[in-house]
């Protein structure tokens, strides 16, 4: 006979017919149980007073996020739904006094129905309000926690602000047959992107000043294949100054002794 459950109703009523003089056989057809069954609901009324045992008063170990707890979590979600589960733990172990693991945090929070979605992302210029003080600079996270029905939503800045190019030139030496960044030699910061002529200034004006007579450091310049770096101008006047061989893959600028 398989497990099923049995109402007090109907074991105090068993208990009852039995009282009155049924046989056990007549009580277990007809409430369809066990002759076993019908001796626990006896030995449990006549130890307890009645056919189902009271709770037990051993408690297990208390749930260490109380409901006041829980309630300042929901707060945190609501005002920023990109806070990570490390941050949360911070948060609680120094404005609640609550030392919890991530991993008990985050069953914790999916009893709770705090689950993690993809957020929402809406744009906050749209506010005027928020959009005197934004700050340009963003890190955008892509998820983040709300109650279940509910989307995630973040206020994000869509940055539309300038843009610009940098470009360097870096050193390096050979140390024990392997290649060794020194630094920079020299750098410019455009406005937007940086075209052949700003390449070409850049080049002439801060880098051949600095470069030394072949095989002294800082006699070779390399250039990669971008379309500004092969001007019929550039050509002619790193000919003028040393050696300019050009490859597939690179350029390379070999300065002369000059004598």
């Amino acid at each position: 006979m398989g497990n099923r459950r049995i109402s007090s109703d109907l074991k105090d009523c068993a208990l009852h017919l039995w009282s009155t003089g049924w046989t056990t056989e007549d009580i277990c057809y007809a409430f369809r149980v066990s002759p076993r069954s019908l001796y626990r609901w006896r030995a449990i009324f006549e130890e307890f007073g009645q056919v189902t045992k009271p709770p037990s008063v051993l408690r297990g170990r208390d749930r260490i996020v109380s409901l006041a707890v829980l309630t300042a979590i929901r707060e945190v979600f609501f005002h920023d739904p990109t806070v990570m589960l490390d941050e949360l733990a911070w948060h609680l172990a120094i404005h609640h006094d609550v030392v919890i693991s991530t991993s008990a945090l985050q069953a914790t929070l999916v009893r709770a129905g705090l689950t993690s979605k993809v957020l929402q992302k809406v744009a906050c210029e749209r506010d005027e309000a928020q959009r005197q003080d934004k700050d340009d600079r963003t890190t955008s996270r892509n998820y983040g926690r709300s109650p279940l029905g509910q989307r995630a939503e973040s206020s994000e800045p869509f940055v539309r602000a300038d843009r610009f190019t940098l470009t360097a030139a870096l050193t390096s030496g050979k140390i024990q047959m392997t290649m060794a960044l020194d630094g920079y030699i020299a750098t410019r910061i455009v406005l937007g992107s940086m075209d052949a002529y700003q390449f070409f200034d850049f080049i002439v004006e801060d880098v051949l000043p600095q470069m030394k007579p072949y095989p002294d450091v800082q006699s070779v310049l390399i250039l990669d294949n971008c379309r500004i770096h092969h001007t019929e101008l550039l050509r002619e006047v790193l000919n003028e100054h040393g050696e300019f061989l050009s490859t597939d893959l690179c350029c390379m600028f070999t300065r002369r002794q000059v004598l």
